[in-house]
């Protein structure tokens, strides 16, 4: 008798192809996919051995599965979990949740008692976690203050990024919808939940498309007591990712791709870090897949349930919403 959970992945571009992956190797589950480009479709089928490929939702849904992992283009998530409910237990859908929030209130209004969890892989990251626990205890004080600062070359990194989703905001393309929002949830993780933000952003430097590739959003979290301010861009030449808060008795920071975090406290000569707590990519994403597959079994709950998710976007929308009024004019000085 095959006990092994059955998991779908839809669509298996980059990070679909790394979701099946790193399942594969957590979780020794039973595999399908859904591509509908051929070609990748029996590509990535033949490389990892998944006898279950399909080339439409329609063609899967024909059956029922444990739980699906949605990896296509984020104005498709909704409308594809809504299709995927009543075949599947529970749902990984990749970040952010959807481009609308009436799409996503209707995911809310649908999903009734079964798991969703949205892919903010910064909660999975025992790093995160750490910081989290310190932050709580009370050990840096009382928290003032939350920053990021992050960039890649996205060009190296993403070589494919101007014929895919990422080339437009509708499809949840442009630095905010794509990298900001994992610091973004990040943040939310640490510090709570946001009152208000405010954004600068625009495309820089990246190449072949006009979304934006660098952004500045400011907020306020915690009732308006925590500060909050994140920088990134997609052009930088070095990959690298800073997460910190401030409080008033010390700071912690998250590092990657140190996999690391340290802790300061007023008077120290310096920071205390940890040892990297992993060592490569895919093992950050199999812990997400393990906290997944342990919450579909009730062993845990979600790292980034629906609502925590639902927030962030509408974090996303208000940052793209406040580009564009009007800024305070400095006079020069003669």
């Amino acid at each position: 008798m095959n006990n092994k959970l059955s998991i779908l992945v839809i669509g298996v571009g980059s990070i679909g192809e790394r979701h099946l992956r790193c399942f594969q190797n957590a979780i020794g589950c039973e595999l399908g996919l859904v591509e509908n480009l051929e070609s990748r479709r029996n590509d990535v089928a033949d490389r990892y051995g998944i006898e279950q490929r399909f080339a439409t939702l329609d063609d899967a849904c024909r059956r029922d599965w444990d739980a699906a992992v949605i990896c296509t283009p984020a104005h498709l998530h909704v409308d594809h979990a809504l299709q995927l409910l009543p075949r599947c237990r529970g749902l990984l859908i990749e970040k952010p949740l959807a481009t609308k929030a009436e799409d996503a209130a209707r995911l809310r209004a649908a999903a009734g008692d079964k798991l969703i969890q949205v892919a903010y892989v910064y909660r999975a990251h025992p790093a995160t976690h750490a910081v989290k626990k310190i932050i709580a205890s009370g050990e840096i004080g009382e928290v003032l203050q939350a920053t990021a600062v992050s960039g890649q070359h996205f060009p190296t990194f993403r070589p494919a990024y101007r014929e895919i989703y990422y080339n437009d905001r509708r499809t949840g393309g442009g630095a905010i919808q794509d990298a900001m929002t994992h610091l973004a949830n990040a943040v939310q993780f640490l510090v709570g939940r946001y009152d208000w933000v405010f954004c600068d952003y625009d495309h820089q430097c990246l190449e072949g498309v006009t979304v934006e590739d660098t952004v500045h959003l400011t907020g306020r979290a915690g009732g308006g007591k925590v500060m909050i301010s994140i920088a990134m861009n997609q052009f930088m030449a070095a990959n690298e990712s800073r997460v910190q808060v401030n409080g008033s008795r010390g700071s912690v920071r998250i590092e990657l791709p140190e996999h690391r975090y340290g802790v300061v406290h007023h008077g120290d000569p310096g920071w205390t870090w940890s040892d990297p707590m992993l060592h490569e990519r895919d093992e950050w994403f199999e812990l997400q897949a393990k906290r997944f597959v342990e919450a579909l079994e009730g062993r845990e709950e979600p790292t980034c349930p629906l609502a925590e998710a639902e927030h962030t976007l509408a974090v996303n929308l208000a940052a793209l919403e406040s580009a564009g009024k009007r800024p305070v004019m400095i006079a020069a000085v003669s």
